[in-house]
Formats: C-alpha cells, structure tokens, sequence
C-alpha cells in the first residue's frame, strides 16, 4: 500500500449481481431499430454521427484545435441519444421492460476524456483547466483508478487516487435501451454533479466468430456528460469550507489498455 494518504472515492453502481450476470437475452424484449443499434459500438456511433469518424476510425475531436466539432460531437451524441431513448419507450411495452432483469454496464479502471469548461468565483473567470486551457484533449480522467468492489448482492466501483480527495457518487441506472444507461453523479467537496443528459453507452462483448453475445454484460466505451458545479472547497482556519464557484463541463470520457493510456496531464478532478 502506498505510504501517501489514500483516500477512496466511491462509485455506487446500480447492481444486483445475479441479475447482472444472468440478465435474459435480448432476444426476449422488444427489437432494437437499426437505427437503435447503432448505439451498440463506436462503428455504428460513426453512422450516426459522423464528427466521430476521421479517416474511417472512432475519433473523439480535439476541442484545442477544432472546438466546433467537439461542441457538435457532444452536443449531437446527447440529443440523439434522447431522441432514441424517447422513440423506444414509446414504441416498447412498459411491462416487458419492467420484467426484465437490470441491465448496468461494466466499467473499465483506466479512462481518459475530452473536454472544455469555464469556471467564476462570481467576479473574475477562469478555466478549470491545468494551465488556464480552456480545453483538455486526452487529459487522464478522474474516472482513473475505477475499480470494482464485490459486494455479497452487487458491486461497488471505487476510484482510488494517491492525492487527498474527497467522496463522489456515481449512480449508472440502466434504460430501455439495453446500450445505454443514465449517469447521475453527487460531488461531496464542490457541490458538483452530473445532470441530464449525462449517457454511458455499452457494447455487446464478441464471441469467438466476432458475433454480438446478446445476454453477457455490456462493456462501456463512452460517456458522455455535462457537469455543474456551484462552489469548491476551502480552508478557513482550521475548518474546510465551500466557497462559490460556477463551472461547467462538457465532457467525453473513454476507456483505454496499455500504450493507449498516454495522456496530456490531468483534466478536472471532482
């Protein structure tokens, strides 16, 4: 164990864990459209919104250099995912999907994001960035670090960092669309959270012929998110306290392995 301080910042993940690991086959609820599919990987993201695709390869815009399209990217993924959410609850049966078995999504430990905010103790502005940037591009996410916790009924993902920090909640709540789950997030230290709309989106893990296994857990590959922050902590005397300060962020954040895991420094930090 490292001799610096550790504190952990919990995740609480939506779970049962029978129900996560036996969840029926997709088969058993209502079809996905075509169009509802291309939810399900970040080829078929491509389709759908097309800032993603550079050269033929899933790519998230760097805001630093072409701000626009990150803004489009962002911004376009989060209203068609609620344009696609609303089109399956209408067209699907409320009691079929009640029925169904809880559906949350895996995470992976290692994540990097893209994103841009603006930040004001009410007199002056400011970035939330390293450096004053007004815009990360592959800054290591505070998602970093996500570990599963087992529980005898569930799970628990927890972020352990070295530097002092203070607790956040996650709360992924799994949605008609068995590729998509909402993401509520409570920040302890800045009153800080993640409102809608705020998506994971997962994808089908293969089997051995590269085919979608429909009832094995899905495995997340990207969040979108927009976070609200009213004020951050401070010290007066001896006491911790929240002074204000409004911030937003709009973010994407994705996981990485090994070499892909190469960043450009430390992105906001909750």
């Amino acid at each position: 164990m490292s001799i610096f301080s550790i504190r952990t910042v919990l995740l609480a993940v939506a779970v049962s864990a029978w129900s996560f690991f036996s969840a029926a086959p997709l088969s058993s609820a209502a079809t996905l459209s075509a169009q509802s599919e291309l939810l399900c990987s970040p080829e078929g993201l491509m389709r759908l919104i097309p800032q993603f695709s550079v050269n033929g390869k899933f790519t998230i815009p760097d805001p630093n250099t072409d701000l626009p399209t990150f803004l489009s990217a962002q911004q376009g993924l989060s209203n068609a995912i609620d344009m696609i959410l609303a089109q399956e609850n209408i067209s699907q049966n409320p009691s079929d999907v009640g029925s169904l078995p809880s559906r949350p999504l895996k995470f992976a430990s290692n994540w990097l994001a893209s994103e841009v905010g603006i930040q004001t103790d009410g007199t002056n502005l400011s970035s939330p960035e390293a450096g004053g940037k007004f815009g990360g591009y592959r800054v290591r996410s505070f998602l970093t670090g996500l570990t599963p916790v087992p529980l005898s009924q569930g799970s628990i993902y927890a972020i352990k960092q070295s530097k002092p920090t203070y607790p956040a909640l996650v709360y992924p709540m799994p949605t008609s669309h068995p590729c998509v789950n909402r993401l509520v997030l409570g920040a302890y230290n800045t009153v800080g959270s993640w409102p809608a709309p705020t998506y994971a989106l997962g994808r089908y893990q293969l089997d051995g012929n590269g085919l979608p296994m429909r009832d094995k857990p899905l495995v997340t590959y990207l969040i979108v998110n927009i976070c609200l922050d009213l004020g951050k902590s401070a010290s007066t005397g001896k006491q911790s306290v929240l002074s204000p300060n409004a911030m937003i962020i709009l973010a994407l954040h994705w996981p990485c392995e090994g070499s892909e895991c190469a960043h450009n420094g430390i992105g906001h930090q909750h």
